[in-house]
């Protein structure tokens, strides 16, 4: 045969390769989910006035974020009141010590916070330490709408706190905001976080949030005390977003707020930190409801992706045996189009949440995932389980 002759194999393996390799890339989180294109969860809120707010705050395992941290929330440009609980151990003089230095600080520059400070008891049975320093902010919470977030992170803006509070209305009871890792973070770790937290927008744009994988969360006071808080999670060391969210979304009554001004921005973690988010999380995802869809999605995806290079690299190397120059240049093609699509969308994603990283290196960071959870549930799988739980055996 003619090398450069096309039979009815060539013209079907070309015509799957190319299909293949287009439906691929569209399995993608980037493509079903736009920033711009869900716009209107971030538009102006329709209700009354801004309610009043309670941020808790639970500086327990790291104080150095304090000084660094804390003056961006006690000095937010808010059109009412708000108030910032900070939880801190029995006896820890130093943490209080810094917090009043800091709080003199801040009211100099006429900051409009009025900042309560409550404590944690010395001893506590079969519950992390996390879950109670959070479950007693909130109940010295005096406003009904309580914002937890994190002293590793700081608010991008000082319109932080308005932009949050804006959807208190129209039926919501939660709001979640965007977390973002500042620049000095491993451009990987970036990228994962936003990749991911695309799967979890668009569950909350499409009316049924599934979890957070941020420290940016509005709810109301009421809703947690009346179901009782963490009950559900409390044998579990942490996963506190993500079970916040997941137990009381509500069909339609969670708002996505994503303008960059109502991101907060957390401090670099170390690997040690990173690492164990990943192990806590696959210890407490039993503890999630509405988990098989999500999983299905990254297993659609990836699975998409991979067998279609495998595909094409397969096509490729039997055409070069073959001599068969068409299908080669199919193959070839047809890589070079899913590749370029996907980039496109990267590239998208990474100018909507302002991230600086080649779409190249992007490109290498999405092929790599699926490998990295592996890898994260290999460790999880050899880790000793006790570590993860405050029921020990």
């Amino acid at each position: 045969m003619n090398a450069l002759s096309i039979d009815l194999f060539t013209i079907v393996s070309s015509i799957v390769l190319l299909l293949l390799s287009i439906a691929s890339a569209l399995l993608n989180p980037f493509f079903r989910f736009s920033k711009k294109r869900y716009d209107k969860y971030t538009g102006e809120d329709q209700g009354s006035a801004t309610p009043s707010v309670s941020i808790i705050l639970t500086p327990l395992d790291d104080i150095s974020q304090l000084k660094k941290n804390l003056p961006a929330f006690l000095s937010q440009t808010f059109p009412t009141s708000y108030q910032v609980v900070i939880v801190i151990e029995q006896g820890d003089h130093d943490t209080e010590s810094l917090v009043a230095n800091i709080v003199n600080e801040t009211r100099n520059e006429d900051a409009q916070a009025d900042v309560y400070i409550t404590y944690i008891p010395k001893t506590y049975r079969y519950v992390s330490k996390k879950k109670l320093a959070m479950t007693l902010g909130v109940k010295a919470a005096k406003y009904d709408w309580v914002l937890f977030t994190e002293l590793s992170c700081r608010p991008a803006s000082a319109q932080w706190l308005t932009l949050m509070a804006r959807h208190c209305a129209q039926g919501n009871n939660l709001v979640i905001g965007y977390t973002a890792y500042d620049r000095a973070t491993p451009s990987f770790r970036r990228f994962e976080r936003m990749y991911e937290s695309h799967y979890l927008m668009r569950a909350t744009a499409k009316g049924m949030p599934f979890r957070t994988n941020g420290y940016n969360l509005l709810m109301r006071k009421e809703d947690f005390m009346e179901q009782d808080g963490f009950l559900g999670n409390l044998h579990l060391m942490r996963g506190e977003y993500d079970f916040l969210v997941n137990k009381y979304a509500r069909k339609n009554c969670a708002a996505l707020e994503i303008s960059p001004d109502a991101w907060v921005v957390e401090d670099a973690p170390t690997d040690k930190t990173f690492l164990n988010r990943h192990l806590y999380l696959l210890a407490s995802g039993s503890c999630l409801n509405r988990r098989a869809w999500q999983q299905l999605l990254f297993i659609m995806d990836h699975s998409g992706l991979h067998l279609s290079n495998l595909l094409c690299a397969i096509a490729a190397i039997y055409a070069a045996f073959r001599a068969n120059w068409p299908l080669l240049g199919a193959a070839a093609v047809a890589f070079l189009i899913g590749a370029t699509i996907r980039g496109l969308l990267a590239r998208r994603a990474l100018k909507d949440f302002e991230e600086s990283i080649a779409p190249l290196k992007a490109l290498f960071f999405e092929h790599t995932l699926a490998f990295r959870r592996l890898q994260y549930k290999l460790r999880y799988l050899m880790a000793d389980k006790n570590d993860f739980t405050t029921h020990k055996l």
